[in-house]
């Protein structure tokens, strides 16, 4: 009982999150050795959808009223979550690096805060704006690799621009996630959303296998879509959707700056790669301007 009751901590779940999440970014870089993203995305959701179903169908059923009353809202939030986010995540790790991936996700809390800035339910005041500038300034350094004429030439790594709109359509599904009504059950929610968000991705997967060999099933592909489905999809977006309903959008935005940590000592770990001083300086830049539009700008204001 008290392990349950240890469940409904925000923060509690939000580490296990960022965890699961870091993780997928390494995964899925491993997977593209055996399958596409769009594929990797496809059956990630499909598998998840059946182990969740025997779970939850009975739920979303008795929540199916309020569903049908609100079918446009949750298309939009199925489409950012499973449909977008996770596609474009397994797509720009073609392109670009677990660690980079992790760190561009650490961007999170920066764009939740510029959509309740932007539909009214939060103020800037000049530490915030600030704190949102030096964040900008840590993303374009490491997706420029710290070399400023990658900028101004736009020659760009079109896997962190990808994920950098990944990141951005989660914020804004974690934002409207807000507008469902607390006592909605999670896990009924979760398992129509990824309904939902895997017929979005169907049209793309049946274009992208056409004409080649699928992915075949082996120790390595169970594994991966194994964990693929489980921990960053399940347990992950039931974690996310709970800690939103309870401690808001803001506060679980915070804790996606845990990813880009978790993801870049994972891919050191286990994909071998090199954790270059231009992520350290992205990290601490943008580290330091979600600090200052968050903690420090409310320690502020209610010192003056």
């Amino acid at each position: 009982m008290k392990s349950l009751r240890l469940l409904e901590q925000p923060a509690l779940l939000l580490v296990l999150t960022t965890l699961f999440w870091g993780g997928n970014a390494v995964v899925g870089k491993y997977a593209l050795n055996f399958m596409s993203g769009i594929e990797l995305s496809f059956w990630r959701w499909v598998l998840a959808f059946f182990i969740l179903l025997p779970f939850a169908w009975r739920v979303c059923l008795r929540d199916f009223a309020y569903y049908r009353k609100h079918i446009g809202l949750l298309c939009l939030l199925a489409f950012l979550s499973v449909s977008l986010y996770n596609s474009f995540q397994y797509l720009a790790l073609q392109w670009t690096t677990a660690i980079n991936v992790g760190v561009v996700s650490a961007t999170m809390p920066l764009d939740v805060f510029l959509l309740t800035w932007l539909f009214g339910q939060e103020r800037a005041n000049g530490l915030q704006k600030l704190g949102m500038l030096l964040a900008l300034i840590g993303v374009a350094v490491v997706i420029s690799k710290g070399d400023w004429n990658l900028l101004l030439g736009l020659q760009l790594n079109p896997g962190d621009l990808l994920m950098l709109t990944a990141v951005f359509g989660f914020a804004l599904y974690s934002v409207l996630v807000k507008k469902l009504p607390a006592e909605l059950d999670k896990l009924g929610l979760l398992l129509l959303l990824i309904f939902m968000g895997t017929i979005g991705i169907l049209p793309f997967y049946l274009w992208d296998i056409s004409g080649r060999e699928t992915l075949s099933l082996n120790r390595d592909t169970l594994l991966i879509l194994g964990y693929v489905a489980i921990f960053p999809s399940i347990l992950s977006y039931y974690f996310w959707n709970k800690a939103v309903l309870i401690g808001g959008a803001n506060q679980a935005g915070l804790y996606c700056n845990l990813i880009s940590v978790f993801a870049s000592l994972l891919a050191v770990i286990f994909l071998g790669e090199a954790f270059r001083p231009y992520h350290v300086v992205g990290m601490v830049t943008i580290f330091f301007g979600i600090l200052l539009a968050t903690y420090l700008s409310k320690w502020y204001s209610r010192r003056i």
